[in-house]
Formats: C-alpha cells, structure tokens, sequence
C-alpha cells in the first residue's frame, strides 16, 4: 500500500512560515522607523535604546550599526560610534543585495566613518591624530570610489589631506580651518562644496 501524503499540511506548514517572515521583516521595519523618528526629533538617548534594541536580533545588520553610530556621535560618544561604524562596514562585505545599492550604502557608512574619525583627529592634536587624519582619509576615498558623484565626500578628502600635510601644532584648528578650505575654494570650487545638511540614518534594516 502506498504511503499517502497530507498536502493540504505542507501548505498550512508553508503559509505559517511565510506570514512568520512577512511578519519579523514588517516588526523590523516598523522598529527601526520609530527609532529613526527619534534621531530625527533629536532625541538621541531613546533612538540609540531603539537601534540597540534591533541590533539584538540582528548583531551585524550594517543599516542598524550605521544608525547607532550616527546616534553615539550626535551625543558625543566618537569611540562608540567609531566601533559601531567599523563593524557596519563588516557587515557590509557579507550583504547580499545588488551592486547599485550596496555602493550606496558604502558610501553612505564610509563617509560616516571618516566624519567620525576626522572629528576625534580634531580633538587630539598630536601623533595620534595625524593617524585618526589618515583613517579619515582612507575612509572618504572609499566613499568616494563607492560613489564618484559624491561631493561632500570629495569635499572631505580634499580637507583632510590638507590637514595631513600640515602639522597640527603649528597654527591653530580655527586658522587651519579657514586656510584649508580657502585653498580647496581656490582649487576647485566647483567640484568640492561643504556639507550643508546633517546626516540622516537609513530607513531600512534587511
């Protein structure tokens, strides 16, 4: 006697692990645009609880690591987000969506990282901020071979690599400022323009 299946099970068991997915991948979008809603309330305290909240259930998610990071700098917390920055871009390496998009998220977690970097160079006038520079550096020239059409990012390479040039100590960080950015004007204003708006975290999370 031939053994006979139950079909009308199997579909059941499919249509139960479906709407478990559709369920978690619509929980996981909804929770990261309440935690995005705070960041851009400037309520950072409870949009970092919400992204550490996420990042619970998905540890290298590079959407949420951005995030978070971006939250730990607006509170001031750079070695956090430095870290948090570091590890999206290792999250980066193993996810699996298209090249388009993950160009922009490259470039988008890059240019994020140098910022990061470049702004504790700025705190540590000395040997280890000339390497927080470098980092920085690095960091906006994947940015910008991640997307050449990236001003800001060019903008920043450009400052930074003036900032290497220069020792630190000799002039202050307001007159360095303005004499690098002077000079970036002169060179080629067209193509290296500052950033005028804050940076905003990404909206999804899979």
């Amino acid at each position: 006697m031939a053994f006979r299946k139950r079909p009308y099970l199997v579909i059941a068991f499919g249509s139960i692990i479906v709407l478990a997915v559709i369920f978690l991948i619509w929980g996981n979008t909804w929770r990261m645009s309440v935690a995005n809603r705070y960041y851009h309330q400037a309520d950072y305290d409870r949009a970092q609880e919400r992204y550490e909240n996420i990042l619970v259930d998905m540890p290298s998610s590079p959407y949420v690591l951005n995030n978070l990071g971006l939250s730990l700098l607006k509170k001031d917390r750079s070695d956090k987000a430095i870290a948090n920055l570091k590890e999206a871009t290792t999250g980066l390496e193993r996810l699996t969506v298209g090249k388009s998009r993950k160009n922009k998220l490259q470039n988008e977690v890059r240019y994020n990282l140098g910022n990061a970097l470049y702004g504790l160079a700025e705190k540590s006038q000395d040997q280890q901020g000339q390497a927080g520079y470098q980092a920085a550096l690095d960091n906006f020239k994947q940015a910008v071979e991640a997307d050449p059409k990236d001003l800001d990012a060019k903008y920043n390479y450009e400052l930074t690599l003036l900032r290497l040039k220069q020792p630190p100590s000799e002039k202050p960080p307001e007159q360095q400022q303005n004499e690098a950015e002077n000079i970036v004007n002169m060179n080629d204003a067209q193509y290296f323009i500052p950033r005028i708006s804050d940076e905003a975290p990404v909206d999804k999370d899979w």
